[in-house]
C-alpha cells in the first residue's frame, strides 16, 4: 500500500476516533467537532483541526481538548492498528466559520 493511502487512512481514523472521544467525554456545554486531521510528512505528528460551538466557548473547548490529548492517544492506541500513534496538537478550524459566513451572505 502506498504511503499516501496509509497516511490518508490514518488521518481519517484519527479524525473519527477523536470525534467520538470528545463527544463521549465532553461536558455538553459546547459541541466540539474534529473537522479533519493532517499528518506531518514523516507521520510522527498530527494536527487535529477542531471547531467549537457556540463560538464563545472556543477557548474552554480548546483547553479541554489540550488537557485530554494524552488520554486520547491511549484510546487511539487501543482502537487504531498502526505501528505508532503520532504525537497530537490541536488548532481551531476557523475555515469552517468562514464557510458558514459565506453561505449566510449567499443566502441573503
Amino acid at each position: 500500500m502506498p504511503i499516501r493511502d496509509h497516511n490518508e487512512k490514518l488521518e481519517n481514523a484519527i479524525t473519527r476516533e477523536a470525534a467520538e472521544y470528545f463527544l463521549r467525554e465532553g461536558n455538553r456545554q459546547a459541541l466540539i467537532t474534529v473537522t479533519h486531521t493532517v499528518l506531518t510528512k514523516r507521520g510522527n505528528g498530527a494536527t487535529l483541526f477542531i471547531s467549537v460551538f457556540p463560538e464563545n466557548k472556543e477557548k474552554a473547548g480548546l483547553d479541554f481538548v489540550n488537557r485530554n490529548l494524552g488520554e486520547l492517544r491511549k484510546v487511539l492506541r487501543e482502537k487504531i492498528r498502526s505501528r505508532a500513534i503520532p504525537s497530537l496538537k490541536v488548532i481551531a478550524d476557523h475555515g469552517e466559520r468562514a464557510r458558514d459566513e459565506i453561505n449566510q451572505l449567499l443566502k441573503e
